[in-house]
């Protein structure tokens, strides 16, 4: 085979990114995703200090995409979130003449798709 078992371990540098190829969305936390450093991942994979074969690198890299694409889930969901809290602090209603609740105050429209 091509790869060390050091790399691949679950403690070695490799060992996050192996698990994500693998085991898809089951088996890293939010955690162990944000702590995984997705440009030095790439540098080991493409630059490997024990040759790697290439049906072996394939894997890591789809491990990595996983890796990133979960990131960038988390960074949307958490950017959702911060959008309806300042929706929601922005948005005072009152009583009007009529005894109808009409709004005022500043109503802003964060939405970059317009709707």
């Amino acid at each position: 085979m091509f790869y060390s078992q050091i790399i691949l371990a679950k403690k070695g540098p490799l060992g996050k990114v192996w698990l994500a190829a693998h085991w898809g969305d089951k088996k890293l936390g939010r955690h162990q995703i944000f702590s995984t450093d997705i440009c030095s991942s790439v540098e080991s994979i493409v630059n490997p200090a024990v040759p790697l074969a290439l049906r072996m690198s394939g894997h890591l890299l789809l491990g990595v995409v996983r890796i990133y694409s979960r990131k960038v889930r988390y960074l949307m969901n958490d950017c959702e979130e911060a959008m309806v809290k300042i929706r929601m602090a922005f948005r005072t209603t009152g009583i009007g003449e009529g005894g109808v609740g009409e709004t005022f105050g500043v109503i802003v429209d964060l939405d970059p798709r317009g709707a």
